[in-house]
C-alpha cells in the first residue's frame, strides 16, 4: 500500500512538473497565432464570448486553459478592454493578453463629407457606434479623423469640438470671426458649402453673401430653402418651385433677412477658411447655369435677370 501510495505520488509529481512546463510553453514560447488577426470585443461583451472569440483556432486543451487564464485576468488583476486589436504574427499567448488589457492598437480612419447633412452623417456614424445621435453641424469641422477603435462616441464628440476649437483659435484675430462670432461664420460657409462647385466658386459666393449682408439684403440662397424643407432629414429629389421659395421657415433666407438661426451642413474646412479671407467683389446675384457648368454673377439685378433670362430660354 506504502508503496502503491508512493508511485502515485511519483506521478501525480511527473504530471504537475509536466502540467507546469506545458503551461510556461503555450504562455510564454508557443506561437498563439501563425498569421496577423484583427479580433473585435464589443463594450460589455461577456469574457466567456470574449475568450471563445480569441481561442477558436486552439486545440481543446489549450482553449480551456486559455480561457481560465482570462476570466481570472480580467475579474482579479486588469479587466479586458473593448475594441479592435490587431493581434501579430507569432504572438505568444501573453502578448496576447497583455495586448486585450491594455488600449486598442487599432486606429481607423473616419472621414466626414463636407456638405453632407445630418441623415448622411447619421447613417455612417451609426455603423461605427451603437446609440449614435445626431451631431449638431456646429460641432464639427468636416475632415478625416484617425480615431481608435475603442473611443466611445462621447470620445468622438470631445475630439470633434477640440479640433474645431484650435482651429478657430488660429483665427482669433481674424476681423470676420471678430464681427460675426464662430456659430454665425459656421453658418454662412454652410450657405457657402451647399451652394459653390469649387475653390473659385466658394470666393466669389462668399463675397455676394458678405456684399448682400453689407447693404441689409436678403440672402436669397435656395440651399437654404431646400434646408427649410427637409431639415436635413433626407434628399429633396426634385427642383425647387416658386411656392417653395415662400415656405416660411427660420433657414429660408428668401423669408427672413440676415443670416439664419443654423447652419444647413457640415462644413469643410477650406470653405471656412475661404470665407475668413473675406473675398471681395461687386457682385450682388448669381445663377448656376448647367449648359456651361458654372454660376454666372451679377453687379446687379438688371443685369442679373437679363442674363437669366436668355438662359431661361436656351434650356426650354
Amino acid at each position: 500500500m506504502v508503496l502503491e501510495v508512493q508511485i502515485l505520488r511519483y506521478y501525480l509529481g511527473l504530471f504537475s512538473l509536466f502540467f507546469i512546463f506545458y503551461l510556461i510553453f503555450i504562455i510564454f514560447f508557443k506561437n498563439f497565432n501563425a498569421f496577423d488577426d484583427i479580433i473585435k470585443i464589443n463594450k460589455g461583451e461577456n469574457t466567456l464570448s470574449i475568450s471563445n472569440k480569441i481561442t477558436y483556432n486552439h486545440n481543446y486543451l489549450d482553449k480551456n486553459i486559455f480561457k481560465l487564464i482570462i476570466l481570472f485576468t480580467d475579474k482579479y488583476y486588469k479587466p479586458i478592454n473593448y475594441g479592435q486589436f490587431i493581434i501579430k504574427k507569432n504572438s505568444n499567448f501573453l502578448e496576447v493578453l497583455k495586448l486585450i488589457t491594455e488600449k486598442s492598437n487599432y486606429d481607423y480612419k473616419i472621414t466626414i463629407i463636407e456638405g453632407w447633412e445630418k441623415y448622411q452623417l447619421d447613417n455612417y456614424l451609426s455603423s461605427y457606434y451603437k446609440n449614435y445621435k445626431t451631431i449638431p453641424y456646429t460641432d464639427l469641422i468636416a475632415n478625416t479623423y484617425i480615431i481608435n477603435s475603442s473611443s466611445s462616441i462621447s470620445d468622438l464628440k470631445e475630439h470633434l469640438e477640440k479640433y474645431k476649437k484650435n482651429f478657430f483659435d488660429q483665427y482669433k484675430d481674424n476681423k470676420l470671426l471678430k464681427k460675426y462670432g464662430v456659430k454665425n461664420i459656421l453658418i454662412l460657409s454652410s450657405l457657402v458649402e451647399k451652394e459653390a462647385k469649387n475653390k473659385d466658386d466658394k470666393l466669389l459666393i462668399s463675397s455676394v453673401i458678405l456684399n448682400r449682408l453689407n447693404k441689409n439684403m436678403k440672402l436669397q440662397i435656395d440651399a437654404s430653402v431646400i434646408a427649410s424643407l427637409t431639415e436635413g432629414k433626407f434628399k429633396l429629389n426634385r427642383s425647387l418651385t416658386t411656392k417653395d421659395l415662400k415656405y416660411d421657415h427660420p433657414l429660408n433666407t428668401y423669408i427672413i433677412k440676415g443670416i439664419p438661426e443654423e447652419m444647413i451642413c457640415y462644413v469643410g474646412q477650406e470653405t471656412v477658411e475661404l470665407l475668413l479671407e473675406n473675398p471681395k467683389s461687386n457682385f450682388l446675384f448669381y445663377f448656376f447655369n448647367i449648359l456651361e457648368n458654372k454660376h454666372i454673377f451679377s453687379k446687379n439685378y438688371e443685369s442679373h435677370r437679363k442674363q437669366l433670362n436668355e438662359y431661361r430660354k436656351k434650356i426650354k
